[in-house]
């Protein structure tokens, strides 16, 4: 009877927890890694898979994505796929309910493990604008309840007050809820004033930052040293921020307008204002006709951008309020991020992810692949930021390393392709020949959202986030 439920043999093992680069083969039984060495006796195993020339590395982790909620003009569970075809093993949704996203993985899931923030809408998702500390603290506890890794402050577009944002940090420290934020406030914006916001918000806390590069795209000074500026404000609290960058070049926001006519999302306003176009209904309507401004929708099973005469069509059928992506994240702004170090030689951003899942930007490989072919990543840093760091950023204790015991989430490149051809998940495999071989998939939730996560029907697995990097040694 064969001992190894798989083995993945012939591959370059990249493995930076245990500071393995080498040809190697690795044993998988129950889900789990139980070896990795030189050469492992086939005969050992029930399925072996030949890797020969393609890179090893812990299963991608995209600290950041979108496969929940409800779009206008796509469905965003389709993201569950679009995922897995990336490369992902597993990925952290930032902008939805618990209940949208265990629908849609019981709908579309594509055998991925996936955990969810719980995004703070007023109105829609919370009760009101501005709620006061002992609501707050209700928000966080209930949105934990309910499934949830935590929430997410979505400045960008429901900016809080100063104060109450800090409060939600403050009570997402105190309970132990993972905290992602967009920045922004009623009184900054969606820029590098929001950046120089963070630091008084979070005082002596802890919080994750969202996509730093999209505050360095020149909205108040020239990119590049609004990029040294982002890396010095998260230098200084070394220890108490986790962050990420994506390195796609179209954004997603949003184009809707209020009665007026004029541009309601900050990130929006934002965008137009970079080229000199009016913020109101008339300045997108120039951005479309130009080029500048797409809409994303689905289309033929899958999610795109869609310009000129289509593109305006939606936007007025929708009557404004429909996605839309401007051109303006700056790969200067994403490569100086990706590969900027510390005194300590330690990345200040953590990680690279996509903002993506059902947006089509989900290019981490790609993106990662193409700084190590320029040499400023080495091989191993890219298996730092696609795997190692972000499983440590969100408490994923068992993943991201091939460490005896560990999930076996693989996730295999082809260096020339510079794109995933195969992953497995918990060694079951998700992506074959490029294709999605599974369904379903597993929640990740907290031990105060196991009843919800069970009463959902779905796998799940208990993360405990005074593990993570984020609360590592806080005493708060």
């Amino acid at each position: 009877m064969p001992r190894y439920d798989l083995l993945i043999v012939g591959g370059t093992v990249l493995d930076p927890a245990n500071s393995i680069e080498a040809v190697a083969d690795v044993a998988v039984s129950g889900g789990r890694v139980e070896r990795v060495e030189a050469e492992i006796d086939r005969s050992m195993a029930a399925e072996v898979v030949d890797v020969r020339g393609c890179w090893v590395i812990p299963g991608m982790i995209d600290g950041h994505v979108h496969v929940g909620g409800e779009r206008a003009t796509w469905d965003p569970a389709l993201g569950f796929r679009m995922l897995a075809l990336a490369g992902v093993t597993t990925g952290i949704d930032f902008g939805s309910t618990p209940e949208t996203l265990f629908d849609g993985m019981r709908r579309l899931g594509s055998g991925i493990n996936v955990g969810g923030l719980m995004v703070l809408r007023p109105g829609s998702t919370i009760p009101r604008d501005d709620p006061p500390p002992p609501e707050v603290r209700d928000i966080v506890a209930n949105a934990l309840r309910r499934g949830a890794l935590g929430v997410k402050i979505i400045g960008g577009y429901d900016p809080f007050t100063p104060e109450v944002t800090a409060d939600v940090i403050a009570a997402c420290n105190e309970q132990r809820a993972y905290v992602g934020y967009h920045v922004g406030t009623k009184e900054t914006g969606s820029r590098m004033d929001g950046m120089r916001e963070v630091p008084g918000l979070v005082g002596n806390g802890r919080l994750h930052v969202a996509h730093v590069n999209a505050y360095t795209r020149g909205s108040i000074a020239d990119p590049l040293e609004e990029c040294a500026e982002a890396l010095d404000i998260l230098t200084a609290k070394k220890g108490q921020y986790n962050s990420e960058v994506h390195q796609a070049i179209p954004n997603g926001t949003s184009g809707r307008c209020d009665d007026d006519g004029r541009v309601m999302a900050d990130v929006a306003r934002n965008c137009l204002r970079l080229r000199d176009y009016s913020t109101d209904v008339e300045g997108i309507r120039q951005a479309i006709r130009d080029g500048y401004a797409s809409v994303i929708r689905e289309k033929y099973g899958t999610i795109g951008y869609v310009k000129y005469g289509e593109a305006m069509a939606i936007f007025d059928e929708l009557n404004t309020d429909c996605p839309l992506s401007f051109p303006v994240n700056l790969p200067a702004s994403a490569f100086l991020l990706t590969t900027g170090r510390d005194s300590d030689g330690d990345f200040v951003i953590d990680a690279v992810a996509s903002d993506g899942g059902s947006h089509p930007r989900n290019i981490n490989i790609e993106s990662a692949m193409a700084l190590v072919r320029f040499g400023a990543l080495s091989p191993m840093d890219m298996a730092v930021k696609l795997s190692y760091n972000p499983s440590r950023m969100f408490g994923l204790t068992n993943k991201g390393h091939f460490s005896p015991g560990a999930d076996a989430d693989v996730t295999v490149i082809d260096p020339a392709a510079g794109k995933a051809v195969s992953t497995f998940v918990a060694g079951k495999a998700v992506l074959v020949n490029r294709e999605v071989a599974q369904s379903g998939g597993t929640i990740l939730t907290t031990a105060r959202g196991e009843a919800s996560a069970r009463n959902s029907g779905l796998p799940y697995e208990v993360v405990d986030l005074s593990e993570s990097k984020l609360y590592a040694g806080f005493a708060g």
